[in-house]
């Protein structure tokens, strides 16, 4: 998806507490080997069984701060998996630049897929929504940093960081 570079920013303005994050490093080390799947657009990369990391984009993996709990983390997860990578080739984003919310809807059909929590929205697809709605001025968060980590399709560690 287009999001998927920036999308990850988004805990940023949530973090749980003073410090450094904490990320679960088991699957950040550089002899993890992440799964692929062939989607209806290619390879794939699917996070791993835990709460803490999610898919932002074909090759990315966005890592949630440890010291949320369980179900915010999974929360987290849900919002910007939906957000960056589509189930489906007739999936599209349809963002309200009024009211400033988000939803998941397929084309084929017209079913709501998902919908954005409100405050998500605003964080995940802000530049876009100022670009239509400038009066908004919704705070553009900067990139994610140290909470990506890009893997080739073949499962290697390529770059940590500013992906």
């Amino acid at each position: 998806m287009i999001f998927g570079p920036f999308i990850a920013m988004l805990i940023n303005p949530f973090r749980p507490c003073e410090g450094p994050p904490i990320f679960q490093e088991e699957y950040r080390k550089s002899d993890f080997k992440p799964t692929f799947v062939d989607a209806w657009h290619g390879p794939q990369i699917v996070a791993p069984d835990t709460p803490y990391v999610a898919a932002v984009s074909k090759n990315t993996l966005y890592f949630i701060d440890t010291r949320f709990d369980p179900d915010t983390a999974k929360h987290i997860k849900a919002q910007i998996e939906w957000a960056s990578v589509l189930v489906g080739a007739a999936d599209v984003i349809k963002i309200d630049e009024i009211e400033v919310t988000a939803e998941v809807k397929d084309t084929a059909t017209g079913e709501t897929r998902f919908v954005f929590d409100p405050a998500y929205a605003r964080v995940l697809f802000a530049r876009g929504i100022n670009r239509r709605n400038p009066a908004l001025r919704l705070p553009e968060h900067e990139r994610a940093g140290e909470w990506l980590v890009t893997y080739d399709c073949n499962g290697t560690n390529s770059t940590a960081g500013d992906s």
